[in-house]
């Protein structure tokens, strides 16, 4: 079977500041998967970054506690049987493969939530262990061992939005099957590793000189539970991709935009959308058809 390209991408319109929007992914569509921009370089890109990280910043990209090592092999188990049989990927020869390892041969960066009481309906979920090369303004160390609600404090309204729906989702999730779900956000520089927030100071540049520097970012978030363990991969294939790149097809931008009109001032600024949204607008207004 050979893979899509790319994924189809919903208005961004439909992709609202707090909600799920959960859909069912088919086991061959998970892993490896395409970049969502059809950047048929990024791949490659990625996985040469994840060579340096390991080699350079190891401990900073790569955490596993004590109470997630049962959880990190069963994982990394499902992830090389589940890459072998739909991607072709050779089996190791003993079992030496790591989280670590099987993440550095994929695109995708890999968590691994752990239920604080298994079978409860009262259970919550805490980071466990993780390859996280990719970060979106955030750093593994400052999460690790943390909670749903804990973790995403600097989401506004996170806590009294969506905790719940996400704790309940993940605790009645079947074995089995996976589910997945898109992100998106705006960010000013060519990078995927962005633990830090870089902002950009407002001055006057041309529509291509904004187009290079302002970047959409999409996150294909993946779920699916272990079944001894009762533990969830969560798995994140980021995309990246210049303004630039939309000048024959500016309606994604233009939704983007249409977008951080609705968003809360405190969504907005989580968004990074301060920096961006006059440069995003001069942008448009040259590449976006008028309509008289």
């Amino acid at each position: 079977m050979n893979p899509p390209k790319q994924f189809s991408l919903p208005p961004v319109h439909k992709l609202p500041a707090l909600n799920l929007g959960l859909r069912p992914c088919a086991p061959s569509d998970w892993l490896d998967a395409p970049d969502a921009f059809g950047d048929d370089l990024m791949r490659t890109r990625q996985l040469a970054e994840k060579r340096h990280l390991i080699a350079e910043q190891k401990s900073k990209i790569y955490a596993c506690l004590p109470d997630a090592q049962a959880a990190e092999t069963e994982a990394t188990a499902a992830l090389t049987e589940h890459l072998h049989i739909y991607h072709q990927h050779s089996l190791p020869s003993q079992k030496t493969d790591s989280l670590l390892s099987v993440s550095a041969r994929i695109p995708e960066d890999i968590l691994i939530m752990l239920p604080t009481a298994k079978g409860s309906p009262n259970a919550d979920w805490v980071l466990g262990a993780a390859s996280l090369c990719f970060p979106s303004h955030w750093r593994l160390q400052d999460k690790m061992g943390k909670s749903i609600r804990a973790i995403h404090s600097p989401v506004p309204d996170f806590a009294e939005v969506l905790a719940q729906p996400v704790i309940r989702f993940f605790t009645n999730m079947q074995i089995g099957r996976i589910s997945q779900r898109l992100n998106w956000s705006v960010q000013t520089e060519d990078k995927l590793h962005t633990p830090h927030h870089t902002p950009i100071k407002f001055t006057r540049r041309t529509a291509n000189e904004w187009g290079n520097i302002i970047h959409i970012r999409i996150e294909r978030q993946c779920f699916f539970k272990l079944p001894v363990t009762g533990a969830i991969i969560f798995s994140i294939r980021t995309s990246l991709a210049p303004l630039n790149k939309f000048q024959e097809t500016p309606e994604f931008p233009h939704t983007v935009l249409q977008q951080t009109e609705k968003l809360s001032k405190a969504f907005y600024s989580y968004k990074n959308l301060s920096d961006t949204k006059e440069g995003l607008r001069i942008w448009i207004d040259k590449y976006m058809p008028q309509t008289t």
